[in-house]
């Protein structure tokens, strides 16, 4: 199993993991205690969005997983208009990435 970030619970009972990119992307979370593994959260069909250092996940105070997801879209626009300066019309080409 691939792990990728890990956080502690705020009461430090557990361990939570992002296993990233691997095959059963998920968290899971293991207690100290007994070594107990757990699925908590499924990512099957989501498109993750990735940062610098990977894939990222966290923990809220509660102990809810966080994790960035990428809604965005890979198409550039352009949008052509003519746009008045100074008493004459220009045209200008105004895109957004």
């Amino acid at each position: 199993m691939d792990v990728g970030w890990d956080n502690w619970s705020a009461d430090g009972k557990c361990v939570y993991f992002d296993t990233g990119r691997g095959k059963e992307q998920a968290i899971f979370r293991v207690r100290i205690a007994d070594r107990k593994l757990e699925r908590i959260a499924s990512f099957k069909g989501l498109r993750r969005a990735t940062t610098g250092g990977g894939l990222w996940s966290g923990l809220n105070p509660d102990g809810s997983p966080l994790l960035m997801r990428n809604v965005g879209s890979q198409e550039v626009y352009a949008l052509a208009s003519r746009v008045p300066v100074i008493g004459r019309t220009t045209s200008r080409c105004l895109g957004r990435a």
